[in-house]
């Protein structure tokens, strides 16, 4: 298996050995890699400086036209990958297959990320402060959901009942259905994303240290099993599903922490090389985790389970998200 790593200032994708960590080779793509998916053996790169979406096959690099600068997150549906393009203001559907665009839709302006649910698109725009539902298959709008004026929507998560997105200017999680807004919550300061496991939804707050986390069957009102503010301390940049647990990647301090504590009310923590941006899970072995070190040009797997990091790799300039192909 290999670990790959989109470093968005060199322009290309580095492969590292997921048991080793030797680089095996490093892969053009085009300006600014952020973000990638595998599909069917297809490994598609998000290039937000482009008009187009690369596809590495079977080693070699093909290109999908997108029209519109800014490709930046992934989900996929029915042999198609969907990629919202924040230079365009358009979703863009993608054919598996036959790697060529198969339609451009309209949603609100500068679409960042987006979720799939039950077949429909979720589209969430910074500049508009919307997320609009989009039904790929027909290539029509289902609805528009609009929020406080100032919104900032930065990310959306599906889950099997509800879709999550996240108002970085207001602090908010809004909890959706296709009909409209469900339930609404205050989280901490200047959050990016949603992550959701078996049963609660946790928000990392970058600005104040916290994550909140919001029980899945909460109601929106005030009392027992709302949501409920926990103080990690640092930058909390994301948090990473492992091994049981949730562990709180932080952008200042080179360490992971169990949000949770354990039986004697410590929080395990792991020490790393570098401060951590992003994390993969390992598909088959979930206690294995491998993290980039966006400011620092490196990726490190770390074994959550025995609490040591097992190998780390200099990687291209600025590696994002990586993802075990």
């Amino acid at each position: 298996m290999l670990v790959a790593v989109p470093c968005s200032e060199d322009d290309c994708v580095v492969l590292l050995d997921a048991e080793r960590g030797t680089e095996q080779g490093r892969i053009a793509v085009g300006a600014h890699p952020v973000h990638l998916t595998t599909v069917d053996g297809r490994t598609f790169v998000a290039t937000m400086g482009e008009r187009a979406v690369s596809v590495v096959v079977d080693g070699r690099v093909e290109r999908v036209e997108t029209g519109v600068l800014g490709p930046s997150h992934f989900a996929t549906t029915d042999g198609e990958v969907l990629v919202p393009c924040t230079g365009g203001d358009v979703l863009t559907v993608i054919d598996v297959e036959r790697l060529e665009l198969r339609d451009r839709i309209g949603v609100g302006a500068e679409p960042h990320d987006v979720a799939v649910r039950d077949g429909l698109a979720f589209v969430g725009s910074r500049a508009d402060g919307t997320v609009t539902v989009v039904d790929p298959s027909g290539g029509t709008v289902h609805a528009t959901h609009e929020f406080d004026p100032e919104a900032r929507i930065q990310g959306v998560e599906a889950a099997s009942e509800y879709v999550y997105a996240v108002d970085q200017r207001n602090a908010r999680l809004h909890r959706l259905t296709v009909e409209g807004i469900e339930s609404s919550w205050d989280v901490g300061a200047n959050p990016y994303d949603a992550v959701v496991d078996d049963s609660r939804v946790l928000v990392a707050g970058r600005g104040d240290g916290t994550v909140t986390e919001v029980p899945r069957g909460a109601t929106g009102e005030s009392g027992p099993g709302e949501a409920r503010t926990r103080e990690v301390g640092g930058t909390p940049a994301d948090v990473a599903l492992a091994a049981g647990s949730a562990w709180v990647l932080d952008r200042e301090r080179p360490r992971l922490v169990a949000l949770d504590a354990d039986r004697s009310g410590e929080r395990q923590t792991v020490d790393l090389p570098f401060p951590s941006f992003a994390a993969a899970v390992h598909p088959t072995d979930d206690t294995r985790l491998y993290v980039s070190h966006y400011d620092d040009d490196a990726v490190s797997a770390v074994d959550v389970a025995a609490g040591r990091v097992t190998w780390t790799a200099e990687t291209a300039a600025r590696p994002f998200e990586p993802e075990v192909i």
